[in-house]
């Protein structure tokens, strides 16, 4: 299990979980009923491991959320050693011309293969054309039957019958109307099966050769989507992205190097044993929710990792323990200095929690106690501290 610092330790796991994520290529969401291919997505019943069919995972219960804050008097448990001004080895954040070059040339040879936009001609099997097409059915759009710049090989069967093939000898630049059916049987949506259909596909261009990978303003203006038009303004851009990303990574790292001796200084006295089974238990009740939702059980997900249920385990309570003692040490700092949030920050940290993982206060409000967005709001305040009193020192001293 990697070791994390206190910047992503405490919160890391409610703030994944109320992150706004996700978001799906345009060609996956826009083809869906053009397409020929069957797929069906229904969560399954029983799943096949080992050659067996077995029955899903079965989640426990969520544990009840335990606070290092529930604890009794917090000097039972560990007695801070140095905790503040401490001296940590400063990073260096400059960024050389080398640096940026070197990046760029990275950028330019694990970019994606980019073609010649042929427009002149007719589309013949075996090309790949990029369209936008329109599908009505009944005169009306529907749902799935629309896509704009999609890369369709022709004569692939990617799409329904017919629609590949109306488009062979089409002149490049065409727009072309095609009057066809699905399938009798269409399993991808049955609702479909035996319709009529009225495509209208925009021909925009053929791919031809393959363009050389080089850093040109070219290849900029393609890997930007237009938002840099030479060399010269990306380079600058780049250096400036990663001025600020060496900046932050140097913060960061400040902070947890600086916990990392907070720890070291400090004396654990003894275990808490409610805050590690909790820490223990919602990270089991994670891994059970998503095995299940792959229907799979924890058994075959192991198989699958190439890990057994004790060496899992034995990871979880390692993490389980570790977390547990960094909770305990974010209370006896939070104690020690007077870092507890007032209403007004915790409020107005409330509020900024909510900006950074893309939901609402009221969202936050709704789906999580006081005490864990306290926690967060304790934990980022030990952070600040530690970069406020923290000695950056050069690597010499």
């Amino acid at each position: 299990m990697m070791k994390k610092g206190l910047v992503t330790a405490l919160g890391l796991v409610m703030i994944c979980s109320i992150a706004a994520c996700g978001g799906k290529d345009k060609a996956e969401t826009t083809q869906g009923a053009a397409t020929a291919a069957e797929t069906e997505t229904e969560a399954p019943e029983t799943t096949k491991a080992g050659g067996e069919e077995t029955a899903p995972a079965q989640v426990s219960d969520m544990p009840e959320y335990v606070s290092a804050f529930d604890l009794g008097d917090i000097s039972e448990y560990v007695e801070l050693g140095e905790y503040k001004n401490l001296q940590v080895t400063a990073m260096d954040t400059e960024v050389t011309d080398e640096d940026i070059e070197n990046e760029l040339k990275a950028q330019v040879e694990n970019s994606e293969p980019s073609y010649e936009e042929v427009t002149e001609g007719t589309v013949a099997e075996g090309d790949v054309a990029n369209i936008d097409f329109e599908g009505k059915m009944d005169g009306e759009v529907f749902q799935g039957g629309t896509g704009t710049d999609f890369n369709l090989k022709i004569g692939s069967g990617q799409f329904i019958a017919g629609f590949e093939d109306g488009l062979i000898g089409k002149n490049i630049g065409e727009t072309v109307v095609l009057d066809l059916s699905f399938p009798e049987e269409y399993t991808v949506n049955p609702d479909f099966s035996g319709k009529a259909v009225e495509f209208t596909v925009k021909i925009n261009y053929v791919q031809g050769e393959e363009l050389p990978r080089e850093l040109n303003d070219a290849f900029v203006e393609r890997a930007t989507d237009g938002q840099y038009k030479t060399v010269e303004d990306y380079r600058a851009y780049m250096k400036k992205e990663m001025t600020e990303s060496r900046a932050e990574e140097a913060r960061v790292g400040k902070i947890n190097s600086a916990w990392e001796k907070v720890e070291a200084n400090a004396e654990f006295k003894k275990e808490a044993e409610e805050l590690i089974q909790y820490n223990y238990d919602s990270q089991i009740y994670q891994a059970e929710s998503m095995t299940a939702m792959y229907g799979m059980t924890m058994d075959s997900y192991l198989s699958a990792m190439g890990t057994t249920r004790e060496q899992f385990e034995k990871e979880i309570r390692d993490y389980a323990e570790q977390s547990a003692r960094w909770q305990i040490l974010v209370r006896a700092v939070v104690e020690a200095e007077g870092l507890e949030p007032t209403e007004e920050e915790y409020e107005k940290g409330l509020e900024e929690l909510a900006g950074e993982t893309g939901t609402t206060v009221e969202a936050l409000n709704a789906n999580y106690s006081e005490i864990m967005i306290r926690d967060i709001l304790r934990q980022k305040a030990v952070q600040d501290f530690l970069e406020e009193t923290a000695v950056e020192v050069p690597a010499a001293e």
